[in-house]
C-alpha cells in the first residue's frame, strides 16, 4: 500500500465509515417514530472531533512510538499537529455554539434555510477540514 492510499484509509475511510455509523446512531434510537430528520446528518462536531483525534494520535505517534528515530522533519509535523488540536478545539466549541444557535427541529422558511447553510453547510465544512487538516499532517510510516 502507498503512504497515499495508507492515509485515505486510516485518516478518510475510518473517519467517514464512523461518521456514517454515528448517523445511524442517531436515527436507531428514535425507533419507529418519526423517520430521519436533517439533524442527522449535522457531522461538523463528529468530524472535528475526529480531526482532533487524528492530531494527537500524529502527536503521540511521533512522540512515544516504540523504536522510532526522531527525524528532523518531525518538529514541523509536531508543533502542526498541537495546532491542529488546540484550533481544532477551539473550532469544536465554535461548531457546538452554532448548534446552540441554529438547531431546531420546527425551524421553517428562511430560519430553515438559515439552519442548512450554517450547520449542513458551513459546521460540516468547518469539521471536515480540522479532519482533512489533521490527516494531512500524519507523520510518514
Amino acid at each position: 500500500m502507498t503512504a497515499f492510499g495508507y492515509r485515505a484509509l486510516v485518516g478518510f475511510g475510518v473517519p467517514i465509515v464512523l461518521a456514517m455509523v454515528g448517523i445511524f446512531g442517531k436515527r436507531l434510537p428514535r425507533g419507529l417514530g418519526p423517520g430521519w430528520k436533517r439533524t442527522d446528518f449535522y457531522l461538523g462536531v463528529e468530524f472535528t472531533l475526529a480531526g482532533i483525534g487524528a492530531a494527537l494520535v500524529n502527536t503521540a505517534e511521533l512522540y512515544f512510538k516504540p523504536n522510532s528515530v526522531w527525524k528532523d522533519s518531525y518538529k514541523g509535523l509536531s508543533i502542526g499537529n498541537f495546532t491542529v488540536a488546540f484550533f481544532g478545539l477551539m473550532l469544536f466549541m465554535y461548531v457546538l455554539t452554532m448548534h446552540q444557535e441554529y438547531e431546531n427541529e420546527h425551524n421553517t422558511g428562511s430560519d430553515r434555510l438559515r439552519e442548512l447553510r450554517m450547520l449542513a453547510g458551513a459546521s460540516n465544512v468547518i469539521g471536515f477540514l480540522v479532519l482533512l487538516t489533521g490527516v494531512a499532517l500524519m507523520p510518514e510510516a
